[in-house]
């Protein structure tokens, strides 16, 4: 399936802005008038604020037809927290925060957050008469997705795409696009096992650039500098210049629906309430107007996007692709390529010649979320998985000699599907397999340039072993000489493919 879903996050409380509540609401208005002008599937996500105004309960109720799905958006906010007998700690006096404390559940012990989850789940079907089945929040602590799994016949949970140093949330090699079955111990991780394993599909949102998400600006010309400025994210929200920018846009929707995708591509549209006085409405109502002309898509509610995913998928993780053969960005020579499955995410990524892998995270079951039985006490929530190769936090602003080097001398790449579950990459002297359990590279040598990482790395035989946060792993070299210097690690082939081998401990 090649799946969109128009999602817009609704709240009823931004002290941030004067005379907030009435701007917010017209702003809800008019998307609500927008997708029913359109007649696309669609889904508001309503903050339990919303819920405790008439106003709202009456507009969803009147003007909402039946493509409308409602379902709940998850911060927490001061009417939430005074339901449930407990203090809202924001040191402005507000009643809405977007710091992690007060504003998120992982500020909250356990069974504050079970409470605060129950009050919402029953505030919802006090007034619209049944449980919401999607729930979403920018971030969403692993206990109380737990809590909601077991308790609640939920279909589709969401969070936000990877990000640094935006808001007040860290997320950081994370399964990139689409959804995936998350382990017990860590909603950001998808899990290997069905013990592991709960049964409800979390997807990722914001419609995020495959080559500018990673690492922001780092690749950009002079004139998408100056196109950009330093302020914006590089996704399909219609508030920043690539969700407004019509050419832009073209790109976003080539990318995910024309190009390889494994038999499953997804984004989302739509934009939250409290970037009303930023004037997103009129890229909104272009991007829509360009969704309308698209016969490849599938515009979908959320709910029924997570029923598909689990009828299709009903055992574990799917591996995934999202491809980018071409950059919107004509002055830089780039491709980006994400394979996602259950046990990794690696990017494969050309930037002119060079070609390496930007970024490879191993997926761990077992690690747990920092916040599984603790609160959050600071202002940066951080979600995190394992790095084998980290360009991001390794070496930063350096364009060359980073990450897993493949070639030095390489063409355009071409992507195409191996088997059921594999992704094949190639170009004029070299080729990366992508499987479940491993990657077999075809190369004349191969350089991991480790700069300064933020985890141990030593060889040791034909393994190169990791410790990061008390947690060992291992990257296993199969068929090739394996050394390490001061400056990278040298990965010499013995002949024509080297295997390599992502391991937990």
């Amino acid at each position: 399936m090649k799946a969109v879903n128009i999602m817009n996050f609704v709240r009823d409380i931004d002290e941030r802005m004067e005379n907030s509540k009435e701007i917010l609401y017209q702003t809800t208005l008019a998307q609500l008038e927008m997708v029913n002008e359109f007649e696309f599937e669609n889904t508001f996500l309503l903050q339990y604020d919303v819920l405790c105004d008439e106003r709202y309960v009456q507009l969803f109720k009147e003007k909402a037809t039946n493509k409308t799905e409602l379902g709940l958006w998850y911060e927490i906010v001061e009417p939430l927290t005074t339901a449930c007998g407990m203090p809202y700690e924001s040191k402005y006096g507000w009643k809405w925060d977007w710091h992690i404390v007060p504003g998120y559940s992982m500020a909250y012990t356990p069974a504050d957050r079970e409470k605060l989850a129950d009050e919402a789940m029953r505030k919802f079907k006090e007034v619209f008469g049944y449980y919401p089945r999607t729930f979403a929040g920018w971030v969403i602590d692993t206990h109380t997705m737990q809590y909601l799994a077991q308790n609640y016949d939920l279909d589709a949970v969401a969070i936000c795409r990877d990000q640094t140093n935006t808001d007040a949330y860290t997320l950081v090699g994370g399964y990139f696009n689409g959804a995936y079955y998350p382990s017990r111990n860590n909603i950001f991780t998808p899990a290997q096992t069905k013990e592991y394993q709960i049964n409800v599909p979390v997807f990722r949102l914001l419609g995020p650039s495959p080559i500018n998400n990673y690492d922001e600006h780092k690749y950009l010309s002079e004139k998408a500098i100056e196109f950009f400025g330093d302020h914006g994210c590089f996704t399909l929200e219609p508030v920043w210049k690539t969700g407004a920018d019509p050419d832009c846009v073209d790109w976003f929707f080539s990318t995910f629906y024309e190009n390889e995708d494994l038999g499953f591509s997804y984004s989302q549209l739509g934009q939250e309430n409290s970037f009303a006085e930023d004037g997103f409405l009129p890229a909104l109502r272009m991007q829509f107007e360009k969704l309308s002309k698209r016969r490849d898509v599938t515009v979908i509610k959320m709910g029924d996007t997570g029923r598909y995913f689990k009828n299709t998928y009903p055992d574990s993780t799917p591996a995934t692709a999202v491809t980018a053969l071409e950059n919107w960005d004509k002055d830089r020579d780039i491709q980006s390529v994400y394979y996602d499955c259950k046990n990794y995410m690696a990017n494969l990524f050309r930037y002119e010649n060079s070609i390496f892998l930007r970024a490879l995270y191993l997926f761990d079951e077992r690690v747990a979320d920092l916040y599984l039985e603790k609160q959050c006490a600071s202002f940066d929530a951080v979600y995190e998985n394992l790095p084998l190769v980290d360009t991001l936090f390794w070496t930063p602003n350096e364009l060359k000699n980073c990450g897993l080097q493949l070639s030095a001398e390489g063409t355009a790449v071409t992507v195409e599907k191996y088997k059921e579950h594999g992704l094949q990459i190639s170009w004029n002297d070299g080729r990366v397999l992508f499987e479940e359990d491993c990657i077999t590279v075809s190369a004349n040598e191969l350089r991991l340039f480790t700069g300064k990482p933020n985890c141990t790395i030593k060889v040791v035989g034909n393994t190169i072993e990791y410790l990061y946060k008390n947690t060992a792993y291992y990257l296993d070299i199969e068929n090739a000489a394996v050394k390490q210097d001061e400056e990278c690690i040298l990965i010499t082939p013995y002949s024509e493919e080297v295997r390599l081998i992502p391991r937990r401990g």
